[in-house]
């Protein structure tokens, strides 16, 4: 008599600590802004780890078969990159269930669905994302992996890359609590109408938004995309 033999899907087979998980969901976010390899300082930056802390980590994610992993920089393998836009999907959502279900506070959205991304799963969050209207972005602007992978490209520049008097659209703003903060006392959100009114020493900008003019550091302008709407957040308000 014929046996039958059941294929356990990949991504069950994987087991990968909340750790791991956060390291791929940096890398994956990375890769999608950079053209080619994340180096691995820029990796460290973000996750704000000091280098020889995630060298130790890439190596364990590189026997795991989750990466590839040399001096010239990280790149996801097959196996990494779907795990990676799968963590990214859990942890958008989740962040969208917040803010538009529970009405969180924009600031604090990010460091719950940090936990949250790590207790679902895939059938709840497809059924999250069906509730919502199935939304394109999340709140800060990045776009929401679909339940097969395929995602939006993030488009746009840096507000940084834009001359004075040049008028453009805000698409995505940095995470983090402390930048959240101070974007929203400044009404600077996705779909803020902007203008450069002046480029100001060290970097900084002074920006015309609605009525009111006000001034960012070079380190918040370079982690804001600006530039035409690609598309609009379409889930339930």
């Amino acid at each position: 008599m014929a046996r039958l033999v059941y294929h356990t899907p990949i991504k069950s087979l994987l087991s990968l600590t909340p750790s791991e998980e956060e390291y791929l969901e940096c890398i994956y976010r990375l890769e999608e802004e950079v053209d080619g390899k994340v180096k691995v300082n820029e990796l460290a930056k973000h996750l704000g780890i000091k280098d020889p802390s995630v060298v130790g980590m890439l190596r364990k994610l590189k026997t795991k078969g989750c990466i590839t992993y040399d001096r010239s920089g990280v790149k996801l393998t097959k196996l990494g990159k779907k795990n990676g836009w799968g963590i990214v999907r859990r942890h958008e959502l989740a962040e969208r269930l917040l803010s538009d279900v529970f009405k969180h506070d924009l600031a604090g959205i990010h460091e719950h669905a940090c936990e949250f991304e790590h207790v679902l799963d895939d059938e709840l969050v497809d059924k999250i994302e069906s509730q919502l209207g199935r939304p394109e972005t999340c709140p800060h602007g990045y776009p929401i992996p679909t339940s097969n992978g395929r995602t939006n490209a993030l488009k746009g520049k840096a507000l940084t890359d834009f001359g004075e008097g040049e008028e453009t659209e805000v698409l995505v703003i940095p995470e983090d609590k402390g930048c959240v903060e101070r974007l929203l006392s400044l009404n600077v959100l996705p779909g803020s109408k902007v203008k450069v009114i002046e480029k100001l020493p060290r970097g900084a900008i002074l920006l015309q938004c609605g009525k009111s003019q006000i001034a960012l550091s070079r380190d918040i302008a370079t982690r804001i995309k600006v530039g035409s709407p690609r598309h609009r957040h379409r889930g339930k308000p």
